[in-house]
């Protein structure tokens, strides 16, 4: 029932990003409404919190991928791995974290679906197996908390119509909003299939809420 629930509540967030998609890019360009308020701060705060999630969805697919990838899936996602602990520029940071929540969300959705998939799990050490449930709820926070940020991206992108001089810091709102609208629709599948997965080998991931707390573990474990 729990599983329905958060189905559910996956559908409605689904829709209401759509459409904050939609209404944000028709009021970039045609000028829009004013969003109200100080358009400068809400971008700094939607880019800073849209990094926070990034980080932790980044890191959530990386220990999936690494636990359940061949080796050469497991490679490269390794090299992203140790491109991210090598970096300090937060732009750059900020694309690699990008491209990875991409491309690693497609390599995870599959890999949880592969025959092979219980049986790697059930084969998995203890730690490994709460690893993985830890990273399957924490892209499920996400996949709840992405439609709400594309809400207040929306509510940026408007206000450029009263304020044509914060172009520049809305700007990145806008890429932000684009890697969220590319991945949202692959967090459903990776959430579904990883949660049967973990509780058909008797491991509770928990039930993820919009509000739940995420901690981003920066030490991904990789097969040795």
């Amino acid at each position: 029932m729990k599983h329905k629930i958060f189905a559910l509540s996956l559908a409605l967030c689904l829709a209401s990003s759509a459409n904050a998609q939609f209404g944000g890019l028709g009021g970039m360009l045609g000028g829009g409404k004013g969003g109200g308020g100080d358009v400068g701060a809400m971008a700094e705060e939607f880019n800073r919190d849209a990094s926070t999630i990034n980080e932790v969805v980044t890191y959530s697919l990386i220990q999936i991928v690494a636990a359940l990838g061949d080796k050469e899936q497991i490679a490269a996602v390794k090299a992203v791995n140790d491109n991210l602990s090598k970096t300090t520029d937060p732009k750059e940071k900020n694309s690699i974290q990008g491209t990875a929540v991409k491309e690693q969300s497609t390599i995870a959705a599959e890999l949880l679906k592969s025959d092979q998939a219980k049986e790697k799990i059930e084969k998995m050490a203890p730690e490994m197996q709460q690893k993985v449930a830890k990273s399957i709820f924490a892209v499920g926070v996400a996949a709840l908390r992405i439609p709400l940020m594309m809400d207040k991206g929306k509510k940026v992108i408007e206000g450029l119509g009263s304020n044509p001089m914060n172009i520049t810091k809305a700007l990145p709102v806008k890429d932000g909003m684009a890697v969220f609208a590319s991945v949202l629709p692959k967090l459903p599948g990776i959430v579904s299939t990883g949660f049967k997965l973990m509780r058909d080998v008797k491991v509770d991931p928990g039930n993820p809420a919009a509000d739940s707390k995420t901690e981003v573990d920066k030490n991904p474990t990789f097969p040795e």
